[in-house]
């Protein structure tokens, strides 16, 4: 069995209410129609965004919850999922909260300004189910990404029952104690970090932005017996992000 995934932070252009990406979303479409990945995860994707691009590319299935609720006030600017989306055929689904009751969305963990979350989407392809976890950590403490971690710690362990995918904006470069601690932490559930040498975020020219020293904040993860056959990072123009792209196979 050999898997395409795409993982990339789109980024909500959070002042402009129900933000649809403009022509980012057919852009983002036409590297989705070359590179015809199986499983496509994002972060920060907004409810305008994705119907838009949903009618570039019907053929796959999309997965995630709006970290709020509609009657939220943030809900049509700074409201957006961790989505999953995939061509394959789809068993079950959930979005997480990253706080202290998980089944709670629009809570928030400890130093957070917004509510962080994780989707998790199995799916099932040449009769191999595997589990997609995909999530977005806080931009702005240590001290909150790490408490954000514990949780999704217990994400993980209440799907366990397949191989695991695990993906996102983590916000650690690779070389944090943090992030080194959860890289031994999937160890445990046979799973390793994708390598990713070079950068994957650009730094915005606003000195204002505290996200501007990440290098490597975007991973994956994958299930221990899955061969490396290639790793990407492609350059767009319509993130601060850059996508990576992996093929890999059992």
């Amino acid at each position: 069995m050999e898997l395409k995934i795409i993982n990339l932070n789109i980024q909500n252009k959070v002042l402009k209410k129900h933000y649809d990406g403009n022509q980012n979303t057919q852009l983002f479409a036409s590297i989705i129609d070359k590179e015809k990945p199986d499983v496509i995860t994002i972060q920060e994707i907004t409810d305008a965004y994705e119907n838009k691009l949903k009618t570039f590319i019907p053929t796959y299935h999309f997965t995630g919850q709006n970290r709020f609720s509609k009657k939220s006030i943030w809900y049509s600017h700074f409201g957006e999922k961790n989505g999953i989306i995939t061509s394959l055929n789809i068993l079950s689904t959930k979005t997480y909260s990253l706080s202290k009751n998980l089944n709670q969305i629009g809570k928030r963990s400890f130093l957070s300004i917004f509510p962080r979350i994780a989707t998790v989407t199995t799916i099932n392809k040449e009769n191999q189910n595997f589990t997609v976890i995909n999530t977005h950590l806080d931009h702005l403490t240590n001290i909150g990404r790490k408490t954000q971690l514990t949780y999704l710690k217990q994400i993980i362990e209440l799907n366990n029952n397949y191989p695991i995918i695990l993906t996102g904006d983590f916000n650690f470069n690779t070389e944090n104690e943090n992030f080194q601690e959860f890289v031994k932490y999937m160890q445990t559930k046979n799973c390793k970090l994708v390598p990713i040498n070079e950068r994957t975020f650009k730094p915005p020219v606003n000195p204002f932005k505290i996200s501007y020293n990440f290098k490597t904040p975007d991973h994956i993860f994958i299930w221990k017996d899955f061969i490396i056959e290639s790793v990407d990072v492609i350059d767009n123009s319509f993130s601060d992000h850059k996508l990576i792209k992996i093929k890999i196979k059992k």
